[in-house]
């Protein structure tokens, strides 16, 4: 099972994307445009596990996007399918893509993961527009929806460093010994405390209504709190703001009060935004740059992998592309797996692993015996794991959901649909599955060749047309008058 899926599709951008001659991934291209009949048999298999939900998303899609987007969902939907069924219960997954279809996927990830799911849109400036010429706002930037698996999930606060102007009108002060600039906080909280809590420090009183509330030993640089006496988290709080002053910790007043020393050096940082604009892509000259068209670069895989994961974990990008995924977890410590069918994609992605082992391997500044050992040889599995789980639902029982989903309903009546025989609202277990072309009269046992009749229509039916259905309707209707 996976702890973390990120995955950086195709975008339905209408593009054909190319690598630069003489770059690693020289002859790698892929056409970034979708039509229905590249993904026939994708939608006849994912028609067999579909509900109303997801049938009414992509329909809904080809309503308002046209065929193209039709089929670029149909082409995700059971690849999302699927990278849920392996995730781990409290696992997470990161989508990238772009403006194009992000609106469309992020219905897709309500289906597959649920909407209370749903933890972040972030946006990454993956650009500076230079020139644009066009009567819009520049797009600047990529989308990166992340969805957890369940409301338990791994989270690891990330850090972004302060703003340099904010660092120094906050952290004014330089300390003597070296421990970086600080400023002077708080030594007094609103919680209630032990008697000892009011008392004076120093001849200094706390304010009326707060204590003393020293922090605790890891808020101080390494350095400082080894000044610190072994048991100071068991003193209670006059005694520790006794230690802090001791080990040079306190910084007084003119007026005599006391306030506490926070060093920048101990501070994480502004909590990371779901606005990434300090991470620029993968150029020309970077030595990340393989040429593979859609690269993303290394910084920004590692901030994700870190977030979401642990060490230890499992991450898999199924759409590996140049390996970027995979070396980010290998240098975050994480456990990986890689798949793309592409054959260059495949070759580029080997040789990046190849110079990262090695690199890994001449980093290390091996002496001794171990200085001898060969590089490491990355190779492919000899085969592709083959699913393990149970077999997938009947046929005729999801049918008949993906076709009701699409009966017309009554105003205001979602529980019933509209036979196209009588065109009376029936509910759903007044319908049969029927041939629109009887298989008597060379009717196919396809999906396109199925409906939805009530039972009274599909007996007076048979094995006929529809044609024949609705004179006998008809008749009816006339002798009933």
């Amino acid at each position: 099972m996976i702890d973390l899926i990120y995955l950086d599709p195709p975008f339905n951008s209408k593009r054909v994307y190319n690598a630069p001659l003489g770059s690693k991934a020289a002859e790698a291209t892929f056409d970034d445009t979708w039509k229905m009949d590249g993904v026939k048999q994708d939608w006849a298999e994912l028609q067999e596990v579909a509900d109303r939900a997801l049938w009414h998303i992509i329909e809904g899609a080809a309503l308002t996007a046209g065929e193209a987007m039709q089929a670029y969902l149909i082409f995700m939907a059971g690849r999302l399918s699927e990278m849920h069924r392996i995730l781990k219960s409290d696992g997470s997954v990161f989508l990238h893509c772009d403006p194009h279809a992000s609106h469309y996927l992020k219905q897709l990830l309500d289906w597959q993961f649920g909407s209370a799911n749903f933890r972040n849109e972030i946006v990454w400036k993956r650009t500076s527009t230079k020139s644009l010429g066009t009567k819009r706002f520049a797009r600047d930037g990529d989308r990166i929806l992340y969805y957890s698996k369940s409301a338990k999930f791994t989270w690891n606060q990330q850090y972004q460093p302060y703003d340099p102007e904010y660092a120094r009108k906050n952290f004014r002060y330089e300390d003597d010994d070296g421990l970086g600039p600080y400023s002077a906080d708080n030594l007094t909280g609103g919680k209630p405390g032990g008697a000892e809590a009011y008392l004076a420090f120093n001849g200094a009183l706390p304010p009326k209504g707060r204590a003393w509330a020293p922090p605790r030993r890891d808020k101080f640089p390494p350095q400082a709190a080894a000044r610190l006496p072994a048991d100071y988290e068991e003193l209670d709080q006059l005694q520790k703001c006794h230690a802090l002053d001791d080990a040079g910790l306190i910084y007084w007043t003119k007026s005599g009060k006391p306030r506490v020393k926070r060093y920048l050096s101990s501070m994480p940082g502004v909590p990371a935004s779901d606005l990434v604009l300090d991470i620029p892509p993968v150029t020309s000259g970077s030595t990340e740059r393989t040429g593979w068209p859609t690269q993303k670069p290394l910084t920004l895989l590692r901030l994700l992998i870190r977030a979401a994961s642990n060490e230890g974990d499992w991450v898999l990008d199924p759409f590996a592309g140049c390996a970027t995924t995979c070396v980010a977890a290998e240098i975050e410590q994480r456990q990986w797996a890689g798949i793309d069918i592409d054959e260059v994609a495949v070759g580029v992605t080997l040789k990046r692993l190849q110079e990262h082992a090695d690199a890994s391997l001449h980093n290390l500044n091996l002496t001794g015996f171990a200085a001898g050992l060969e590089p490491a040889t990355v190779n492919l599995p000899p085969n592709p794991p083959r699913r393990t789980d149970s077999t997938r639902p009947k046929r005729s029982r999801n049918l008949k959901a993906i076709l009701w989903a699409g009966l017309p309903k009554p105003p205001g009546d979602s529980d019933r649909g509209v036979c196209p025989g009588c065109n009376k609202a029936k509910y759903a277990e007044d319908f049969d599955l029927d041939h629109i072309i009887p298989k008597a009269r060379n009717g196919q046992d396809i999906d396109s060749n199925i409906q939805l009749l009530c039972g009274n229509c599909n007996r007076i039916k048979g094995d006929r047309g529809m044609d024949y259905l609705k004179e006998k309707l008809l008749l009816e209707m006339d002798h009933k008058r």
